[in-house]
């Protein structure tokens, strides 16, 4: 079994549904009770409880002075209130996904992706799931899709590169990764998924040097520092 390509997608598509609401909201002059204002407002308490240290993750656990299944309820409401906006879907398919609820992530990404959109955070979040799945064909033929139509997203071509990692195609994969890093994906992630290519191929000193840029630019990554320690003690070093 390969070990698991660098999981980002939650996270990522949990940034992505930030500036996608906000850029929204910036638009235009909505009114309190706009949708986007809401969603924003709530997704902002949520990511707040993140950026303290904690975690909303297990739904209805309050976390210091927070009450987090109250926020996942308003955003789950707004949702059945605006099944069609695209921002509402978009956080309850994130908050879904990031509180264990794959069945449900599924549906918000799949309605979303039913109004052709070309929002790269949806797909890669998609992807994620269906290879949670072991579905690697539909995965790898909605990125195809999305990659088509926005090429130069850099987490969509790091989704696409983890499918070719897991199917085997690691020559694909490499590929894939040295677009995202041209495209801007991050030095430290695309280093770690490099050093798992070397590790596939059995090419041991060359993931070593790669784990050690991704500590180098991201001390605090584990992964990273498990497989480098672990690979140094099989070297003897």
């Amino acid at each position: 079994m390969k070990t698991r390509w660098l999981d980002h997608a939650s996270v990522w598509v949990l940034v992505i549904g930030i500036g996608f609401a906000f850029a929204c909201a910036s638009q235009k002059t909505p009114g309190k009770d706009d949708p986007t204002v809401r969603i924003t407002k709530l997704l902002d308490e949520w990511v707040r409880v993140h950026e303290a240290g904690g975690s909303c993750a297990s739904g209805g656990r309050k976390y210091p002075f927070v009450d987090c299944g109250r926020i996942q309820a308003a955003i789950v409401s707004l949702g059945l209130e605006f099944p069609n906006n695209p921002e509402v879907l978009l956080v309850n398919a994130v908050i879904a996904y990031e509180t264990h609820q794959p069945e449900n992530a599924e549906s918000y990404l799949d309605a979303l992706l039913e109004q052709d959109s070309n929002e790269p955070g949806v797909a890669v979040l998609r992807s994620r799931l269906a290879l949670d799945q072991g579905n690697l064909p539909h995965a790898r033929r909605l990125l195809n899709d999305q990659v088509t139509l926005t090429p130069d997203a850099a987490d969509l071509r790091e989704a696409l590169a983890s499918v070719h990692y897991l199917s085997g195609d690691l020559d694909s994969a490499r590929r894939q990764l040295l677009i995202a890093e041209r495209l801007g994906a991050p030095t430290w992630r695309v280093a770690f998924n490099r050093g798992l290519l070397e590790e596939a191929e059995g090419n041991t000193d060359s993931a070593i040097e790669y784990y050690q840029i991704t500590l180098d630019e991201n001390p605090e990554y584990k992964p990273a520092r498990s497989r480098l320690r672990g690979l140094k003690s099989e070297q003897g070093l």
